[in-house]
């Protein structure tokens, strides 16, 4: 199942990273310094799904998607140029990086490139274990703890996870974890038009919205997370 789902996902992350670059909203030296670092997670985590006892690592991990979502619920959001983020409590440090779209939105930020990166060091590992990507939980800590807009984050975070996922997916493949048919190929299709559509709507839509949904995503996805795990 996590090898099916994450192949999906790795079809979906194309489609939505074509289109992310077309618009000009892709931090491209963060997105390669954030697959890199996910990569070997996502290589390792196929081998060990089926030996790891799922229940009480399910609840566990659903635990981390509701902390992140009431993380983002209680952040303090200020407008800024031509997006909308979070409201700095200090300084602002760290590397700096200005992005242009072609629709003309300007973005300046700084962040802790190290430290960002080194934590898709874990979420290489859990997009593999559980086929999710991972990308459900960067973006919030992008825009959250370190200060990326909320458009570049989404589209770095999407770009990101065409990468590892693949490389995750394939070792799937290797494994004979993937059902390719009927469910890759009909869904993969779905997927590839769906994908084009979500990042269209989103560099359209009000960043702050963009936000409030994917809390609610993941404080759902997180509950029923937990849910499955402890009645087994």
């Amino acid at each position: 199942m996590a090898g099916t789902s994450l192949a999906l996902v790795a079809i979906n992350s194309y489609a939505g990273s074509w289109t992310y670059r077309r618009i000009g909203l892709v931090d491209l030296r963060s997105g390669l310094l954030f697959s890199a670092a996910a990569v070997p997670g996502s290589l390792i985590a196929p081998f060990i799904v089926a030996d790891v006892a799922g229940d009480a690592f399910r609840v566990l991990f659903g635990l981390l998607p509701v902390g992140v979502a009431a993380l983002s619920a209680v952040w303090p959001l200020t407008s800024r140029e031509g997006d909308t983020g979070p409201k700095p409590s200090a300084p602002a440090a760290g590397v700096a990086r200005h992005i242009t779209s072609r629709e003309g939105d300007v973005f300046d930020y700084r962040f802790n490139e190290p430290l960002a990166t080194s934590v898709n060091l874990g979420l290489g590992f859990v997009s593999a274990f559980f086929g999710t990507g991972g990308g459900f939980l960067r973006t919030p800590l992008l825009v959250t703890v370190f200060g990326f807009p909320v458009r570049v984050a989404v589209a770095t975070s999407v770009f990101a996870l065409t990468i590892y996922a693949t490389a995750g997916a394939a070792v799937h493949v290797y494994l004979d974890h993937v059902d390719w048919y009927p469910t890759v190929l009909w869904a993969g299709a779905g997927l590839l038009v769906g994908g084009q559509i979500g990042a269209r709507l989103a560099a359209r839509v009000e960043a702050s919205w963009i936000l409030r949904l994917l809390t609610v995503v993941l404080a759902l996805m997180g509950v029923r997370l937990v849910f499955e795990g402890l009645v087994g």
